[in-house]
């Protein structure tokens, strides 16, 4: 929409022009997302669905943070994967919205169904401008830019970049000049950056960044009230996920998040947030950071923000063992806190050496007793098939470590060997693995792409057997079912355990 407003400047007549824009941001259907874990189907008995729904937070923030610096434009938000939009359905909804611009975040795991909605787009919307933002643009940049029907990539993070570009459409502007934002040919003139300590090595052009994380707005939950977001561990349908911190610096050999620099917001916004969330109904809160508690001492002063406001809410977090005390565990306790996630990964002191996560068996175990001890609710986050895991045995060793810790949860995965990450450096190194697949999947994405795995001393087809081994061996003790049946305290947390039984039964 095209409007003209006369603007009187001593004798000329000046005409304005301000174009308003029909704007969509969207989380793409997942229908052919590329399976981690096959077995010798090709399937996963273990869906990212069966883990519940959370909102894609990154996508909603670059929403919100259009809505507060623009004002005219038509917004609109779309997460395909929650309300399970398909392809064809998708398009039917674009029809009323008539999209003038297309945001579309992005994982390289779904790149089949990105490629699907942008050529839909295109089809149907020849004119929409088309960006993809979200971890694959910021992985695997020039790829991301040479991929067809894709006007634009957002690499890092997309809040003031996808608002210039927006603003730089309107007017009709070149988009060439704005951090973060590149084109097909853009890129082929993009700067390599000089070596930044806030991000992974593996960024290789600039790329936009937030410093100050509190100047981010609040993400504006209307976009996506409709929506029923819920965790299998969870006890509620009407689950906020929050952010309270950006980044994580780390070095575990397994992870390639890209931002480094640890980024808190303060305690008193978090609280703000969640004040907002209950008024719109929500009732459970699942801080979604990559690092939520740093240190001890931030634990504390976010739940005295929570004690100071008598915010009586449920919450929970994923967290690291070695940052962690009893005094925090037990204030976090008093001021709501439910569950802790724990990424625990293995179970001893050499492979966690290994894997570069900075903490022993011991405050593994001191972190799982004080949870016990103190009456919330722990989970475990697992692997399997790692290198120092040289047969079966070993393997099976580590399962039974598991067990034995005896969490109130466990989530199992065989350890993915994900490019930008030490440990696929290392399988490359040792002809374990083909590098460069992925740059050439980013360029042609297909169905049957086969991800990587270490299989130097056990074969893929055995690791699946072990992982459903896993779960069968850790969720179907006796002892194991009727605490859990004890613990259960809503219908909702009924019914998510009855699935999850029935799901691991099956295989």
């Amino acid at each position: 929409m095209v409007l003209f407003f006369p603007h009187f400047s001593h004798v000329k007549l000046v005409y304005v022009i301000m174009l308003f824009m029909n704007i969509v941001i969207i989380n793409p259907p997942d229908k052919n997302t590329i399976v981690e874990f096959p077995d010798e189907k090709g399937d996963s008995f273990l869906e990212a669905d069966d883990y519940g729904y959370f909102p894609p937070l990154g996508a909603l923030y670059v929403l919100s943070y259009l809505e507060k610096n623009t004002t005219g434009h038509n917004l609109h938000f779309i997460d395909c994967v929650a309300e399970q939009v398909d392809h064809d359905a998708l398009i039917e909804r674009l029809k009323i919205i008539q999209p003038d611009v297309l945001g579309m975040t992005s994982f390289t795991i779904s790149l089949v169904d990105i490629k699907m909605v942008a050529e839909n787009v295109k089809a149907n919307f020849p004119n929409c401008h088309i960006c993809l933002g979200g971890h694959h643009a910021i992985s695997y940049p020039n790829e991301a830019a040479a991929m067809p029907n894709i006007d634009s990539i957002v690499v890092g993070e997309g809040e003031k970049a996808f608002t210039d570009l927006v603003n730089c459409l309107e007017k009709k502007e070149s988009i060439e000049h704005i951090l973060g934002v590149y084109t097909k040919e853009s890129i082929k003139r993009a700067e390599e950056p000089k070596k930044d300590n806030r991000f992974l090595n593996s960024v290789i052009v600039n790329p936009a960044y937030v410093d100050d994380v509190d100047t981010i707005p609040i993400p504006n939950r209307k976009f996506i009230k409709h929506i029923k977001y819920s965790s299998i561990l969870g006890v509620s349908s009407n689950l906020a996920t929050i952010i309270s911190s950006r980044g994580c610096p780390y070095l575990c050999t397994f992870c390639n998040v890209p931002y480094k620099k640890y980024r808190a917001r303060s305690p008193k916004l978090i609280a703000d947030e969640i004040e907002e969330c209950l008024k719109l109904g929500y009732d459970e809160f699942h801080f979604y950071d990559d690092l939520f508690n740093i240190t001890p001492k931030r634990l504390i002063e976010i739940c005295e923000e929570f004690e100071r406001r008598e915010l009586k809410i449920t919450w929970d977090f994923r967290g690291r063992v070695n940052s962690l005390t009893k005094e925090a565990l037990a204030i976090a306790k008093k001021n709501g806190c439910r569950l802790i996630s724990f990424g625990v990964e293995t179970g001893s002191d050499e492979g966690l050496k290994v894997l570069k996560k900075g903490c022993n068996v011991e405050k593994i175990q001191n972190a799982f007793r004080w949870c016990r001890e103190l009456g919330i609710i722990s989970v475990a986050d697992y692997m399997i098939g790692l290198p120092h895991e040289r047969s079966e045995a070993d393997i099976i060793k580590n399962i039974q470590f598991l067990v034995d810790l005896d969490p109130d949860y466990a989530q199992f995965n065989i350890m993915t060997l994900y490019p930008h990450t030490e440990a696929y450096d290392q399988a490359v190194a040792k002809g374990l693995i083909e590098g460069g697949r992925w740059q050439k999947f980013a360029m042609n994405p297909t169905k049957d792409f086969k991800v990587d795995h270490w299989e130097e001393y056990v074969p893929m087809k055995r690791l699946v057997e072990l992982h459903k081994y896993a779960y069968r061996k850790f969720y179907f003790r006796p002892r194991y079912i009727f605490r859990s049946a004890v613990k259960t305290k809503s219908p909702f947390e009924f019914m998510s355990k009855f699935r999850g039984a029935l799901k691991i039964l099956r295989t």
